[in-house]
């Protein structure tokens, strides 16, 4: 048995976890470079607030989502690794002649 299937479907869910980190580092450096100063003093308490509560929201977002996709990649390289010691130990359990023979590669999600 090969756990190689998965790879297609893990990269593709670990890309597009990437691409979400990807997406609100825009936002959170906009929400970093608002200046409440410029709203007046009698907001800019409030607004400095709320700026700095959602660009540290936006940031454990875009953590959380970066993390995500690391874990994928490490899930990935596990099942490949396990796959390779599965494929190794079931070779060496067949017959000398066909120690070499590979296992049929899976294709789908």
């Amino acid at each position: 048995m090969t756990l190689q299937m998965w790879t297609a479907t893990l990269a593709k869910a670990r890309d597009a976890w990437e691409e979400q980190a990807e997406a609100l580092d825009g936002p959170r450096k906009n929400l970093a470079q608002a200046d409440p100063a410029l709203l007046g003093d009698a907001v800019q308490g409030a607004a400095d607030a709320f700026l700095t509560t959602w660009e540290q929201r936006v940031l454990a977002l875009r953590e959380r989502a970066s993390g995500h996709a690391d874990a994928l990649a490490q899930t990935m390289y596990d099942l490949l690794v396990t796959d390779q010691a599965s494929v190794r130990a079931t070779q060496d359990l067949l017959l000398w002649e066909d120690r070499d023979t590979p296992p049929v590669t899976a294709v789908g999600p």
